[in-house]
């Protein structure tokens, strides 16, 4: 079983960078159980169609509502595009 913590220590995982560029989070509470099944998503499915996102995601909630983000997240490690390193993201918002 892996957790959070098992997919990087310093959010370098592609999901957790493309979280990071997609500006995904806003109050945290559903973010592992979101990067965790988004990871296991495209483990098993690399290219998801956005029915498939949506399928694999939605047993998630988010309160926030940032599923359109959450998708842009998904899309952009499916793409193979290379999102910017964690800690150049946070720089770049400071």
């Amino acid at each position: 079983m892996t957790t959070i913590e098992g997919l990087s220590s310093d959010n370098s995982h592609p999901v957790q960078k493309a979280w990071i560029e997609a500006d995904v989070p806003q109050c945290g509470y559903c973010q592992s159980g979101q990067i965790m099944q988004a990871a296991s998503l495209l483990q098993s499915k690399p290219h998801p169609s956005d029915s498939e996102i949506d399928s694999a995601m939605a047993s998630n909630l988010c309160r926030c509502g940032t599923y359109p983000r959450i998708r842009t997240a998904i899309r952009l490690v499916a793409s193979g595009r290379k999102a910017a390193p964690a800690n150049a993201a946070k720089q770049d918002r400071s």
